[in-house]
């Protein structure tokens, strides 16, 4: 066989075992480099006020994801009105090794949210979704959108068949949409809104401001929500998304 022949036989070949381990070696950098900074996050701030923690945590998606499988999950800190809590049995996250910009959520088992609502009271609600999954793209100014999507939330006195709770980055301004189906009496539950100012909350979706702090300068900055496409029978639409802000 001429020299040529064995080129053109063996060079694709090559070409992929050298390419394959370059994508393996990549994984395994990217993902030790993973495992470091969970452990560095454990129990400590993510971003200003917000608190990460977990009973244990995998790391796998070889060779192209970044999955994190967590166990006794929780997200602790101060919101926009006061202190407010999640916590999940199980919580997963799962993004490219080779781009991190998207990453999607899901979550199972029971579920506990805590916070402090507008007029400063303590509400909590406890339920078992049937699934919880959310996602996030972010880049060079942060967080773009942020997308929560669970279908059959169940818990005492409250059934919902499907809520939504979509944020996206505009401009100045930030776009929310809430809708929540079957929820008790009300077949749907659906609210647009516009935050004017929203530039006011960069430095939160940039991990470097407090909740608390940035909805303090949004107000300051006047700051109003626009509401549209409200559907919200025997409801009063403005105190929907009060919590976020």
């Amino acid at each position: 066989m001429k020299y040529s022949s064995r080129f053109w036989l063996y060079a694709p070949i090559a070409t992929f075992v050298i390419i394959a381990g370059l994508v393996m070696a990549h994984w395994w950098v990217v993902a030790n480099a993973f495992e470091k900074k969970l452990a560095a996050l454990k129990g400590h701030e993510a971003v200003p006020g917000i608190t990460l923690d977990w009973g244990s945590v995998t790391v796998g998606g070889f060779p192209f994801r970044l999955d994190s499988d967590f166990t006794g999950f929780t997200v602790t800190g101060a919101g926009a009105h006061g202190p407010f809590a999640y916590r999940a049995e199980k919580f997963a996250a799962h993004t490219l090794a080779y781009n991190r910009a998207k990453t999607v959520y899901e979550a199972a088992g029971q579920q506990h949210v805590s916070w402090t609502d507008a007029s400063g009271a303590a509400r909590q609600l406890d339920f078992l979704p049937g699934s919880l999954r959310a996602s996030s793209v972010t880049g060079p100014e942060g967080l773009l959108r942020a997308d929560l999507d669970i279908a059959n939330l169940a818990a005492k006195d409250v059934l919902i068949g499907r809520l939504q709770l979509h944020m996206r980055r505009d401009d100045r301004d930030l776009d929310l949409m809430l809708q929540a189906d079957a929820a008790g009496k009300a077949k749907q539950v659906q609210v647009y809104a516009v935050l004017s100012h929203g530039d006011a909350f960069a430095g939160l979706l940039q991990g470097k401001q407090s909740w608390p702090e940035a909805a303090t300068a949004w107000q300051a900055q006047g700051g109003a929500a626009k509401l549209s496409q409200v559907i919200a029978p025997g409801l009063d639409p403005a105190t929907l998304l009060t919590p976020l802000y």
